[in-house]
């Protein structure tokens, strides 16, 4: 089955002239280097970190006036995509003996967008099966040996991994460029710019092996008597970090404006 929705979403994005560093009009910006006022408030060009240069193109122009509170707004969208199999089968090998197979799998697989048109995947499967062979001695004892395989993956894949690696096209190292982590560093703005980032690249898989056996006993008296023992060995492996590509947080402490300190980088 397949699931689509729909969500308009508003966010505050910089302005042109903010994105050329003219804060005129604006609260004053002073120079961290000499603590002194920018002349007109406005950031020369030559000052403009390229870092910022690169991350803006992230950025995408203001298209509607929200009276303040916002001055972009975007229809996001989310698919959700179910699979979902089942299978059971019991034979008789004889009169004596008989298998019993069954099994169940689902894959669930998201696609989200945010108010950046950025697409992160997120996709998860569990299998469930098991066999099992039961042999009549008589009508007093029966024995039953089982293998249950459980098998559990979760797969997040961030829009631009293995695609474009925004941090080294922008010039910022100390993060990890690998492939699968490829994409720009979270941003926040403390006066409410819509920060840009995508999810986390992560791969988890969880396995376990199931082994049962099992022993009815029925006494000529009428009483019942089972006992048995299993073995479950489980292994999770977990391929991630929680912040591979770094964090860029802006409070307006070193300009005097969250976003002004971003273009001096």
């Amino acid at each position: 089955s397949t699931d689509h929705s729909g969500l308009a979403q508003s966010a505050i994005m910089p302005t042109a002239r903010m994105r050329s560093g003219d804060f005129s009009g604006l609260r004053e910006i002073r120079d961290p280097g000499t603590g002194i006022a920018f002349p007109g408030n406005v950031i020369p060009a030559s000052r403009i970190s390229p870092q910022a240069s690169a991350l803006l193109a992230l950025y995408p122009e203001p298209n509607v006036d929200g009276g303040g509170a916002y001055n972009y707004e975007r229809t996001t969208g989310a698919t959700t995509n179910l699979d979902n199999v089942q299978s059971r089968h019991s034979h008789g090998l004889t009169n004596r003996d008989s298998l019993v197979f069954a099994a169940a799998y689902q894959r669930t697989a998201n696609k989200a967008s945010t108010v950046f048109g950025l697409v992160d995947a997120v996709a998860t499967s569990n299998l469930d099966a098991s066999l099992n062979w039961s042999h009549r001695y008589n009508q007093f004892f029966v024995l039953r040996i089982g293998y249950q395989l459980l098998r559990q993956t979760s797969d997040t894949t961030p829009h631009f991994a293995n695609r474009a690696n925004i941090s080294g096209l922008a010039g910022i190292s100390g993060n990890n460029q690998e492939p699968v982590n490829w994409g720009p560093p979270n941003l926040t703005f403390a006066s409410g710019i819509a920060g840009v980032g995508t999810g986390q690249y992560l791969r988890q898989t969880g396995h376990a092996h199931g082994f049962s056996i099992e022993a009815l006993w029925r006494t000529r008296g009428g009483h019942n008597f089972t006992f048995g023992a299993g073995v479950r060995p489980q292994a999770v492996d977990v391929n991630g970090q929680q912040n591979a590509r770094g964090m860029f947080g802006f409070d307006g402490s070193a300009t005097g404006l969250d976003f002004a300190d971003f273009l001096l980088g």
